[in-house]
């Protein structure tokens, strides 16, 4: 989709994904791919946002209680004048 305009997610936006949510992005993602190759048209933009979504799975998965907890952990260290 040469001109997409689709926006890069975050690390922080798919943090807030929940697995259901990831999943059902990554199966939209890989089915706007297959169109873009059938067309012959680049989709490595769309691969790369896979990959990170793909990633985040295998990360909670593996991690999933550790992340959570680094995360808080990292919320408690936040400055007074750094909080939103």
């Amino acid at each position: 989709m040469k001109g997409d305009p689709m926006k890069k997610m975050s690390e922080k936006a798919l943090k807030g994904m929940t697995e259901t949510e990831l999943r059902s992005t990554a199966r939209r993602l890989e089915s706007n791919v297959t169109k873009l190759r059938k067309n012959k048209q680049d989709s490595k933009d769309l691969e790369m946002e896979i990959c990170y979504i793909q990633r985040e799975i295998e990360l909670r998965r593996k991690f999933g209680h550790m992340r959570a907890a680094t995360q808080s952990q990292n919320d408690e260290t936040v400055l007074e004048f750094e909080q939103p």
